[in-house]
């Protein structure tokens, strides 16, 4: 008798294990592919996406400070070179000439 017994266990294990096998694989499949879908969502509204952006925008206004910054630095050189060519163009006609020649 006890051999009936541990047949039929065996065999009404095997049936529950295949069945629920068969039941819950194509729950689980969709359920995993649910979390993969939720993690990327969640993945892409990162704090850390949303910092990398904000920094993109600091990073082209820094780029934009210091275009404007080279440009006034080319026209303080331009007039200063020019106030430099005037003062010696000055310098240059007030001089006496010279006794040598």
């Amino acid at each position: 008798m006890p051999i009936e017994i541990a047949e039929l266990l065996a065999i009404l294990t095997t049936v529950f294990l295949i069945g629920t096998f068969i039941l819950l694989f194509p729950i689980s499949r969709r359920l995993g592919k649910a979390i993969e879908e939720w993690v990327k969502i969640r993945h892409e509204n990162s704090p850390e996406r949303d910092l990398l952006a904000r920094i993109e925008v600091e990073l082209v206004e820094l780029r934009n400070q210091y275009e404007g910054l080279d440009q006034r630095l080319d026209f303080i050189a331009e007039r200063q070179e020019f106030t430099e060519s005037l003062i010696d163009q000055k310098r240059r006609t007030a001089l006496p000439p010279d006794a040598t020649g």
